[in-house]
């Protein structure tokens, strides 16, 4: 019922991701939505996909707002059943579906159709928002696109939200906001975006996710249905499309998610403290794998990877610091090489002297400790032996003296 109450309609597959991730069919989903038929609390709302689609009644929409915090966004109720149904709504809780499935979220944590403001420019809805503190995606903005925008679109919407998490927040200090520019992550401690979600993670501002879909366009009266292969055949076609449709927004959105250069010699690690981290994939990948395996691409980073991993900047701040301190020992090498070469040398062994020799022999000490003790020792035998001549002389002259009185 949560999950109705959020996302308008849903079929038993959608919401079993939903609200029951763990399942692995949604025969339990169906069994309690014909429950909750019987105690006139949903029903059935048209058909979609060879699915059924279903919405809740007043009643049972009145049941699931008493289940949610104050000020959640509910969707409206649906009075009465339409024949025609909202493809890029569908695809929207499809995806969903798929993060809520992959552990990225619940219907708790995802909120549809978010208001991002930007003066002079159109306000930008994004299709779907995760916003779910202390996870290891704490906020995910998502656009779903249907192939029914240009590739110009896409990259002005990327624009917008680049511009958006520029803003400074209410009260903050423009001289030191401007300043915090050149400080890493101090910078967002000056913007709007932190007062609306969650630290990231990661580097960088809310990371933006494109799920890309081919647009299903209905068959005209009377057109021969396709065959299995004929349909896988169009299928990777249009899939084929959708990735150089990728490529394309890529390309023309790099002045938005590119890190800056550091400007220090020899570092190669970029600053993403100021990009927007731009994560993408196709709809028909996740249905195919789930949003927890490698279907993701990271604009500027090469091949596939799970959602964490593409959100992750190994060449961000933990290179930088790897650099800094590589940087630092080679300094340090260098400095040692240079202060080693101007070592002096014992003006007597040439050996060259250490660091305490060194020092003494900035006050004309230049003859190391080993030098030193060899002029000691031979000095002191040297004294001995001078000692030893003249006690010998001494005793001679005391020898001739007592001979001369003995003769008398």
């Amino acid at each position: 019922m949560v999950a109705l109450v959020l996302f308008q309609r849903a079929t038993g597959r959608e919401l079993r991701n939903l609200a029951l991730p763990g399942q692995a069919c949604d025969k339990a989903t169906r069994d309690a939505l014909l429950d909750l038929q019987d105690a006139g609390k949903a029903r059935p709302d048209g058909w979609a996909r060879g699915r059924k689609l279903w919405c809740l009644t007043k009643a049972g929409h009145k049941e699931a707002a008493g289940f949610l915090p104050r000020g959640t966004k509910l969707s409206t109720v649906r009075e009465q059943e339409r024949a025609g149904y909202d493809e890029h709504a569908l695809d929207v809780v499809a995806t969903a579906g798929h993060l809520a499935r992959a552990g990225h979220g619940s219907p708790l944590t995802l909120t549809t159709e978010v208001r991002h403001a930007v003066p002079g420019r159109p306000a930008r809805y994004a299709d779907l928002v995760l916003r779910d503190p202390g996870a290891k995606v704490p906020v995910l903005l998502v656009e779903v696109d249907r192939d029914n925008e240009t590739v110009g679109q896409l990259v002005e919407k990327l624009a917008s939200y680049t511009a958006w998490c520029e803003l400074l927040a209410k009260g903050a200090d423009k001289a030191r906001a401007k300043a915090a520019r050149h400080d890493g992550a101090a910078v967002h401690a000056h913007r709007h975006w932190r007062t609306v979600y969650p630290p990231t993670r990661h580097e960088g501002y809310p990371p933006v996710a494109l799920v890309l879909t081919p647009g299903r366009k209905r068959d005209r009266p009377g057109t021969k249905p396709l065959t299995p292969e004929q349909k896988a055949a169009k299928a990777e076609r249009d899939h084929q499309r959708l990735l150089r449709r990728l490529d394309a927004v890529e390309a023309g959105s790099a002045a938005y998610w590119s890190p800056r250069p550091y400007p220090f010699a020899g570092v190669s690690a970029g600053n993403y403290h100021q990009a927007l981290p731009v994560v993408a994939t196709t709809l028909q990948l996740l249905d195919a794998h789930g949003a927890d395996a490698l279907v993701w691409r990271r604009f500027g980073r090469a091949g596939w990877h799970t959602l964490t991993a593409a959100l992750d900047n190994p060449d961000g701040d933990r290179l930088l610091a790897i650099e800094r301190q590589a940087a630092a020992a080679a300094r340090r090498a260098r400095d040692q090489a240079e202060r080693e070469a101007s070592r002096p040398a014992c003006t007597r062994c040439e050996a060259k002297l250490t660091d305490a020799e060194w020092d003494r022999a900035r006050w004309g000490e230049t003859v190391c400790a080993s030098c030193q003790r060899e002029e000691s020792d031979r000095k002191r035998a040297q004294l001995a032996a001078e000692a030893a001549a003249v006690a010998a002389a001494q005793a001679a002259r005391a020898k001739n003296t007592g001979s001369w009185w003995r003769r008398s």
